[in-house]
């Protein structure tokens, strides 16, 4: 590329017209048309000069820029890009559909959209995985021109291969990036890797950030670190370890935690009570050690504090204790625990943190707090924002199942729409029938507050194979907007699918 010709700064093109061109002569430039008179050269100049200015452009020798590497992937079709440029105008909730349905068919993202989808990514976090694996190798081209899309270089894509010199020199993100795509290959090794640089990690984030790391894959072999992490002096750190701990129900941390339950867990078949959890003393460090948390300095505590120790220690324990402790299955041990309101809600969380599909079984068709309960009118909010982690261990089939034997007993939209939002998996034909009649008698119910929800959730949601269920008149008028924009976006969701 040429160098851009040189003309005289703003300041002296100023004291120029001040002093007159007869004193001072008027500079060449290159390219610039030719004068028979000095003055009006002096304002081709300024002229040059403003507009300059105003594009944000600086006179310099440009250096080449060097190109991105190649991309093996196909666009997209032009179909399909228009859809894109219709979910970017008006239903940025498709999204992350779209782009994970454009993964999925193996092209790629029309080049002249990738700005807007990583200015869409900086703002809103979540996208950030879907985003840079559609850029692919031009989006990390893109990061090189633009600092404030950098974080397409730190997100793990499939094709990623392990870098030794990444590894040893590469920023925090980009060496968390290059050891996951050693994990995905060699665990082993990648864990040995992570032990060796462990001491030399100076940074508490940057410690949290390698142990994130562990978890695909997570394994016995990883123990040994992770007990290590359990003494480190970021809390964050700490934590971060005793969640992965949680995950390997073998290891001698999962049985200590044991031992240290089953020294408190008192059982009296005699009582009302049934059983009784003792509160840890400040003095047992070891077991404050084994839960992450710090130990307490103040001589007196208060009951609350040593209540929430207690739950702690439930809550990180393996739950065979209670079936081993109470000689009872997961569904008894929580039947027993209903007179000990705070000791169930622990138990709740575990099975939470734990995944387990039977004990999850167990809370969903408890009596007292389980699905038929919170899926009421008037749950209380955290038996509902649990739900979609008690549903994850289970089959999507399941799942679907289980809310479908419930639809006759909902009263309201809106408690119908996040009880649908904790599926989190596709829906079964039979559940959207189910919805499709349900929505159709909305306007037989005396109240008809929260159809937004319910309405953008079956939107989202539904497969939109299924649209032609639904109903094609709104089933109640004042929310008729609501309801023809969620036909609308069942059709556009269609042709996504169709397209890509």
């Amino acid at each position: 590329m040429n160098p851009a010709p040189e003309t005289p700064d703003w300041e002296h093109l100023v004291s120029t017209a001040l002093i007159g061109t007869t004193r001072r002569s008027v500079a060449t430039v290159a390219g610039m048309p030719a004068r028979d008179e000095d003055a009006e050269a002096l304002l081709d100049l300024a002229a040059l000069d403003t507009i300059r200015r105003q594009a944000g452009y600086t006179a310099h020798a440009a250096t080449p820029i060097a190109p991105d590497a190649p991309d093996p992937r196909p666009r997209v079709g032009d179909a399909a890009a228009r859809l894109l440029d219709l979910v970017l105008s008006s239903h940025p909730d498709l999204l992350p559909e779209w782009l994970e349905l454009a993964a999925r068919s193996g092209r790629g993202v029309p080049y002249e959209r990738l700005p807007d989808l990583l200015d869409r990514a900086y703002r809103t976090a979540v996208l950030r995985p879907a985003v840079a694996a559609a850029a692919g190798p031009r989006g990390a081209w893109l990061a090189g021109l633009n600092p404030v899309w950098s974080f397409v270089t730190a997100e793990p894509l499939p094709g990623d291969t392990f870098d030794e010199e990444t590894w040893k020199a590469g920023g925090p993100e980009e060496r968390r990036r290059t050891l996951l795509a050693l994990r995905a290959r060699d665990p082993a090794t990648a864990g040995t890797l992570l032990a060796e640089a462990w001491p030399g990690e100076s940074k508490a984030e940057v410690r949290q950030a390698l142990l994130d790391a562990l978890e695909p894959h997570l394994g016995p072999d990883d123990e040994p670190l992770l007990e290590t992490a359990l003494d480190d002096r970021g809390a964050g750190v700490r934590g971060r370890a005793l969640a992965l701990l949680s995950r390997l129900p073998d290891s001698a941390h999962a049985h200590r935690l044991r031992d240290h339950l089953r020294r408190r867990l008192r059982v009296d078949r005699d009582t009302s009570w049934v059983f009784e959890v003792d509160t840890p003393e400040a003095s047992e460090t070891g077991l404050f050690r084994d839960l992450a948390l710090a130990v307490p300095t103040e001589t007196r505590e208060s009951p609350r504090e040593r209540r929430e120790r207690v739950q702690v220690l439930i809550v990180h324990t393996p739950l065979d204790v209670w079936t081993e402790r109470l000689d009872t299955d997961p569904a008894g041990v929580l039947a027993l625990a209903a007179a000990h309101p705070e000791t169930r809600d622990a138990l709740v969380d575990a099975v939470c943190l734990r995944g387990d599909a039977d004990w999850s079984r167990a809370v969903l068709d408890d009596p007292e707090i389980g699905l038929a309960a919170v899926a009421g009118d008037d749950a209380d909010g955290r038996g509902r924002q649990r739900l979609r982690v008690l549903f994850a261990p289970l089959p999507a089939a399941e799942r679907c199942d289980r809310v479908l034997a419930l639809l006759e007993g909902i009263t309201y939209p809106e408690a119908l729409g996040r009880l649908l939002l904790a599926i989190d998996a596709p829906w079964t034909p039979g559940l959207s029938e189910g919805v499709a009649r349900w929505t159709a008698r909305t306007t037989e119910r005396r109240r008809v507050r929260g159809h937004r929800l319910l309405y953008e959730t079956i939107a989202a949601h539904m497969p939109p194979e299924h649209l032609a269920l639904l109903p094609e008149q709104a089933p109640y008028e004042k929310e008729a907007d609501v309801y023809f924009r969620l036909r609308e976006t069942l059709r556009l969701r269609q042709d996504m699918h169709k397209e890509l």
